[in-house]
């Protein structure tokens, strides 16, 4: 027995000081590793080579991002093995945080994505995690403990710290981090629960880089002029009682047969009335560089929702999907550009859309749901060989019904269960405000190569009283009936409720943000946040002013890091 443990922990011992080729390890635009070399791009007059937000070590260094992370030609490649674990004693606080996204209803305060960033750690408050591979495979895994499920549970006013572990260890959502890659040669296959997004900017219009990860499938491949990715990811098929009632079927306006359900103008299809416990996305996007300083790409994003998928909604190079199965897949269109015209300065604009209304079609079909986004950074020239500096603006806007949809399957947002399956988070797809929104933000970022990261910003965010996947209850004729809050709700109620039911009131929030990070030595990070806003016209009632501050202050200590 003896002589089999001082094996085994030989065999250990052998493989975590074999030399790592980590060449499948997934690196984040968020990384301070990525961010850094992307500064320094755009500083020496280099564009970014993607606008998707996750890429592979091997990628990275074929751009010149990293260091290649393969070993030397004459070193022997082995397995390596990396246990890793993170400790973070921390406070949290808030005040004045606003019950409610529409007056007389406090049943959203799960599905309030922005209200979630602000609640959440950068790290977790506990995780143990091992990684491991060998050459072009790398895989990691890890439990973790979050602060998520506050959201939830956090009073207007109240104190978190690591002080009451009974309060956050009951809390909990786990694990935000476990995936396998591969890629070598030009291609990258990873599939797991990692972060990725779309876009430059902060508030994507295509994939929220701000979601604290997605389980799906993702596809890479690169080269000088071109890159070619594709996604397939998974949310939750929880449904509420309310939901279920619209996304299965409805009674006709007489109260008397069952109908194919809320979309009968355009779903042909008999076979949707029975509905499959499924919802799901998938990203198809090409990338063009026909110059160094220029990219363009065109995207497609499709949901199926109510139905097992077939093969045409998987196939990777196949476009519009819902025209070949109306009534359970929903889709979106985006194209962009961005460039870097001359040293210091990144331009780029993106365009979404959703639905588009024709000129032959009808007042009563859908409205137009599109969004746009324009932004620019600049790395000031300042001379400090240790520190970069950039100012960061950008303008973004989503139309009154962008990512909306009668079924809940179909509307465009990822639902996250938290522990015990009781509720979830619904995160958006595209922006983090959902549709309805105009938004404006200027960010100051300063930071070294090392770790060191002072941010502070200002945004103007005027938000419209249409959110992702509302439904009402209302009586008719003494019965129950749930209604999609949707741009024909008069037609299965009367007419002027939608106006009457949303008014035209819009929120109008300020926010000052402050962030730091410090590493301390080797092994521990200094972490802290702060987040102000001032909101006029809350919860939609005119004259109704609310002021909200979030904080947060962490150390965290990492070992095997």
């Amino acid at each position: 027995m003896k002589r089999s443990r001082t094996l085994f922990i030989c065999v250990l011992a052998a493989l975590s000081l074999s030399a790592q080729a980590q060449s499948g390890r997934m690196l984040n635009r968020n990384d301070q590793e990525l961010s850094w070399s992307y500064i320094e791009r755009i500083r020496a007059g280099q564009n970014i080579p993607t606008t998707v937000q996750s890429l592979s070590a091997e990628e990275a260094a074929y751009y010149g991002l990293i260091p290649s992370q393969r070993p030397a030609p004459e070193a022997e490649s082995k397995p390596f093995l990396s246990p890793r674990a993170l400790i973070q004693p921390f406070a949290l606080g808030w005040s004045g945080l606003e019950s409610s996204q529409w007056k007389d209803d406090d049943s959203r305060r799960v599905q309030d994505f922005p209200l979630l960033t602000r609640l959440s750690l950068a790290e977790p408050i506990l995780m143990i995690g091992v990684s491991f591979g060998w050459d072009s495979l790398y895989a990691t895994s890890q439990i973790d403990f979050t602060s998520d499920s506050q959201l939830k549970y956090a009073d207007e006013s109240g104190l978190l710290g690591f002080w009451q572990p009974d309060e956050y260890l009951s809390w909990v959502t786990f694990p935000t981090l476990a995936y396998m890659s591969w890629s070598s040669n030009w291609t990258t296959v990873s599939a797991g629960r990692l972060q990725t997004g779309i876009g430059l900017g902060q508030s994507n219009l295509f994939l929220n880089g701000q979601a604290p990860w997605y389980d799906h499938i993702q596809f890479s491949w690169w080269t000088d002029s071109f890159r070619f990715f594709s996604l397939w990811g998974t949310s939750s098929s929880q449904l509420s009682a309310r939901e279920w009632a619209v996304q299965s079927w409805m009674e006709d306006t007489e109260g008397n047969n069952k109908s194919w359900g809320w979309d009968t103008e355009n779903n042909h299809d008999a076979s949707s009335q029975a509905v499959a416990a499924v919802k799901m996305f998938t990203y198809h996007r090409l990338e063009f560089t026909p110059f160094s300083r220029l990219g363009l790409g065109v995207s497609e994003m499709q949901m199926i929702g109510g139905k097992n998928p077939e093969l045409m909604n998987m196939l990777p190079l196949v476009y519009w999907h819902n025209t070949y199965t109306p009534g359970t897949t929903n889709v979106m269109a985006m194209a962009d550009i961005w460039s870097v015209p001359f040293a210091g300065l990144l331009l780029w604009m993106e365009f979404v859309m959703d639905d588009s209304k024709s000129a032959s079609e009808s007042g009563e079909s859908k409205p137009n749901c599109w969004a746009w986004e324009a932004g620019t950074s600049w790395v000031l020239p300042l001379t400090n060989p240790r520190w970069r500096f950039t100012v960061n603006l950008e303008y973004s806007h989503a139309d009154k019904w962008t990512y909306n949809r009668w079924q809940p399957y179909l509307t465009m947002y990822q639902r996250q269960v938290l522990t015990g399956g009781w509720d979830g988070l619904d995160i958006p797809l595209g922006h983090p405000e959902g549709g309805d929104v105009d938004q404006i933000g200027l960010r100051f970022v300063a930071m070294t190569r090392n770790g060191k990261k002072i941010e502070a910003s200002y945004t103007w965010i005027s938000k419209g009283p249409v959110y992702l996947g509302r439904i009402e209850e209302i009586q008719v004729q003494g019965e129950t009936r749930y209604i999609p809050v949707y741009y024909d709700y008069d037609s299965w109620t009367s007419e002027g409720e939608l106006d009457r039911l949303l008014g035209n009131t819009r929120k109008h929030s300020h926010v000052i943000a402050l962030s730091l990070v410090w590493p301390v030595g080797k092994n521990w990070s200094l972490k802290g946040d702060v987040d102000y806003r001032l909101i006029l016209n809350a919860a939609h009632v005119k004259g109704r002013v609310d002021h909200e501050l979030v904080w947060k202050a962490g150390a965290a200590r990492y070992f095997g890091k």
